[in-house]
């Protein structure tokens, strides 16, 4: 009798140290998972962050397109903005002098004309029939109309 059970209690003890190893690995195998997870944490904590800081950026952003809107300083598309001369286009802001497209009342098609924005504080439509140098400005307007 005291052999079987001996033989019994090192059974127990065997299937005990067994239970114990296949209990380690499963907390080794969920301490793994619980570091990735925290990993896993840690990332998504700093892209909530990061996210959050854009969220921002662009909430100013918005706020300030809304604020140039309604003081009316931000400029339409450029086929919505018609102008009939260069003081048109001075007065929307615009303060270059550069090649601008005009719409003017009469005419079906626009016309590219040079507008000189500096001389006598600008707004200028500069007007140039000429195809060399040969062609006189001393003319009166319908003197030029007729060349």
């Amino acid at each position: 009798p005291s052999v079987n059970m001996e033989t019994k209690h090192l059974k127990e003890l065997e299937d005990i140290r067994t239970e114990k190893d296949h209990l380690q690995q499963l907390v080794s195998h969920q301490s793994n998972t619980i570091e990735g997870l925290e990993k896993s944490l840690h990332v998504a904590s700093s892209n909530a962050s990061l996210l959050q800081q854009q969220q921002l950026e662009l909430l100013e952003s918005v706020q300030n397109l809304v604020s140039l809107v309604s003081q009316g300083k931000v400029l339409l598309k450029k086929e919505e903005r018609l102008f009939q001369d260069c003081m048109d286009i001075l007065q929307s802001g615009f303060n270059l002098s550069g090649v601008y497209t005009l719409h003017i009342n009469n005419l079906t098609e626009p016309k590219k004309a040079f507008c000189d924005m500096e001389t006598d504080g600008g707004g200028w439509t500069v007007i140039q029939r000429r195809i060399n140098g040969s062609v006189s400005f001393q003319k009166t307007w319908k003197e030029y109309k007729q060349v």
